[in-house]
């Protein structure tokens, strides 16, 4: 079984957060923070954090040992999902197999595929695999996520991240596409981006937003890939936001309510 950490008002619905790859779901902590009125559901993929022995098999594989996890801790309360980056690679896939877990999903750093270069990815994932846990390269990492406020416990945190694990999942989520998944889930849907990410992640919200009719989208104008790092309340806010079923379209109509 995945390690999880439940935390949080004993009748509240759940949210559970699936985090980034080459760190654990030790980057949720300022989020979950900011939520004090939901019970909290961290979860660590295979090969990352306290389930760095749990070998990274798939997406759709850590997609279902995630899903075990929710099932056994939630108990049958309304459970929410939020993820970053690989987590939300990893979330898709979940709502997909799993259409009645979650009542709602936002993925926030997902691209819907035809990723460029796909050898030359694969190439920079193998050699990134074994320096991406030490300290050096997982400070520089910390800061590209908006960990600035605790880069020692991001170095902390990366440090558990197996190479194996953290290159066969960038290998994953460079092969991902979209056109090869099942119709629409039962989960409503939010895809989100910061507005400073790659193109082929703030492009692609239009592209999931018409493979799920009835999905939503957002953009958090000014910061990049880590802006859960970078501005946990705002994240939150989101958070609420669509799990309220009423998330605009960008991080200043959210401000201005």
């Amino acid at each position: 079984m995945l390690h999880t950490s439940l935390q949080g008002p004993q009748d509240a619905p759940v949210i559970a957060f699936l985090h980034a790859v080459g760190i654990s779901s030790w980057m949720w902590r300022d989020v979950a923070a900011a939520l004090p009125d939901y019970r909290i559901l961290l979860i660590d993929l295979p090969g990352h954090g306290q389930s760095r022995d749990v070998p990274w098999v798939s997406l759709q594989d850590s997609a279902d040992q995630a899903a075990a996890a929710i099932r056994e801790q939630a108990a049958g309360a309304e459970v929410h999902l939020v993820a970053l980056s690989l987590g939300s690679y990893v979330g898709f896939q979940m709502v997909m197999r799993h259409p009645q877990l979650c009542a709602s999903a936002l993925l926030s750093g997902i691209h819907p595929g035809d990723m460029p270069n796909k050898g030359m990815m694969k190439l920079m994932s193998a050699v990134m695999a074994p320096l991406a846990p030490r300290p050096f390269m997982a400070r520089r990492t910390a800061r590209m996520m908006g960990a600035d406020a605790d880069v020692d416990g991001f170095v902390s945190a990366a440090a558990q991240t197996r190479p194996a694990a953290f290159r066969r999942a960038t290998n994953d989520v460079v092969d991902f596409n979209l056109s090869k998944t099942p119709p629409q889930p039962e989960t409503r849907l939010a895809f989100v981006a910061g507005s400073r990410e790659h193109t082929l992640i703030v492009d692609g919200l239009d592209v999931f937003n018409a493979r799920f009719p009835g999905s939503v989208s957002a953009t958090a104008e000014g910061l990049g890939h880590g802006w859960a790092g970078e501005d946990p309340t705002l994240f939150a806010g989101f958070v609420k936001a669509h799990i309220n079923g009423n998330l605009p379209a960008t991080a200043q109509a959210l401000q201005n309510r």
